[in-house]
């Protein structure tokens, strides 16, 4: 049997149930497995969001890829990379989805902003378990420092229309990707999952053939494809199922624990 040694999970849809909790045999056995094996969270959230997930259920700080790779934290030693969006670049996609009428949102120094308290604002920050913070304008800020990221939030249907055609716009300027049925990213174009796990292999000596990723959804193929085995979940995207190794049961039945079980004694 192989030897697996570094476990790589996404949060929302992976580890974490339809509930928005992880579910108690995931945190079980994942607090066996850190104890044993080197663990890391990949997400797209904000770092402060994956902390504070982490230190709920497993009452520590894990490496962490933050920002769906575009920032780097390693507990004792805080963020250790970070990249952002062109300036120029953030503004035209702002104008974009404010003449689209759509719900936008960016993040400076892990802060999250916004220009309207509103339903959208208020459900990712519940969701998140974060606060954020409502300013004039976004295009003003972005021009004092630009964001890791920016996100839109609409309806499923309506962001798989504006995905292609912003992607046809901005080309190779920028990567643009679902992350949650209702959550449409954009981040720079040389920054993803599969970018983040690449680092912390260089900065700890990982081997591909010694790693594990889960996932869920689109963003997380890059993932898969730095790692030696990619475990997919049963509500996951079909895109990641066709490059999965394995698809495990769902979310909702902590179907991380069982693929744990079968790939390590603990």
């Amino acid at each position: 049997m192989r030897q697996y040694r570094v476990f790589v999970f996404d949060l929302d849809g992976t580890l974490i149930n339809d509930e928005e909790k992880i579910p108690e045999r995931n945190v079980e056995i994942l607090k066996k497995l850190i104890e044993k094996f080197e663990v890391v969270i990949a997400s797209g959230r904000m770092l402060k969001s994956i902390l504070n997930v982490e230190r709920e259920y497993f009452g520590r700080e894990l490496p962490t890829i933050a920002y769906n790779g575009g920032m780097i934290y390693i507990p004792g030693k805080g963020v250790v990379f970070e990249k952002n969006l062109e300036t120029d670049l953030a503004k035209s996609i702002l104008v974009d989805l404010r003449r689209m009428k759509i719900h936008r949102q960016v993040y400076i120094d892990d802060i999250l902003y916004v220009e309207e308290d509103n339903e959208e604002a208020r459900e990712y920050a519940k969701h998140s378990n974060v606060d954020f913070q409502v300013v004039k304008d976004l295009l003003s800020l972005t021009e004092k420092k630009p964001p890791t990221k920016i996100l839109a939030i609409d309806e499923e249907k309506v962001l798989d229309t504006i995905k292609e055609n912003l992607r046809k716009k901005y080309r190779d300027s920028i990567k643009i990707f679902k992350s949650f049925p209702t959550y449409l990213e954009f981040v720079p174009k040389d920054v993803d999952k599969g970018v983040g796990l690449k680092y912390l292999k260089e900065t700890f000596g990982w081997k591909k053939e010694e790693i594990v990723s889960f996932g869920d959804n689109e963003n997380d193929i890059a993932l898969f494809k730095e790692s030696g085995l990619g475990v997919a979940v049963a509500n996951a995207v079909k895109g990641l199922k066709e490059v999965a190794d394995i698809v495990a049961p769902s979310n909702n039945q902590a179907g991380v624990a069982d693929v744990i079980s079968d790939l390590v004694d603990l």
